[in-house]
Formats: C-alpha cells, structure tokens, sequence
C-alpha cells in the first residue's frame, strides 16, 4: 500500500475532525430554556444525561438498552 492510499483510508474515519469520535450538535435557544422555559431546561439537562452515560456505557448492553428506553421517553414528553 502507498502513501496514498494510507492517507484515503484515514480520511474515511474522520469525522468532523476528529479521527473516529462522531459528535452531536443541538442548536437550540438556550437563552429561552435558561431564562422561561423550565420544562424544557430540564429536558436539556436529562439530554445531557443521556449522552453523559451513553457516553461511558461502552459495550454494556445493558446500560445502552436503559439509555435507549430513557431517549425515547424523553422524546414522547418533548412530542408535540
């Protein structure tokens, strides 16, 4: 394998800039959950959560199935 093709295969696995390690962004109007919207400061606040233990869950089946069923119950209670 030459030069190149090590650089192309690298390049497959970066993702926004960072080699493997996708990322999320949520762009919300946090000056409006902070300040008046209570309800929805804390859904942030258990989003965050979520990720936090996702995050660190690794292979733990287990864990990711209860984060799993949090997401989605925190979902239902955002719905419309």
């Amino acid at each position: 394998m030459d030069d190149t093709e090590d650089e192309g295969e690298v390049r497959r696995t970066n993702i926004g800039g960072r080699y493997g390690s996708p990322t999320v962004t949520i762009a919300w109007p946090f000056s409006h959950i902070v300040n008046k919207d209570t309800e929805l400061r804390d859904a942030v606040a258990d989003l965050a959560l979520l990720v936090a233990r996702l995050a660190v869950a690794g292979d733990d089946e287990a864990e990711r199935a209860v984060v799993s069923l949090a997401a989605e119950e925190l979902a239902t209670r955002l719905s419309p």
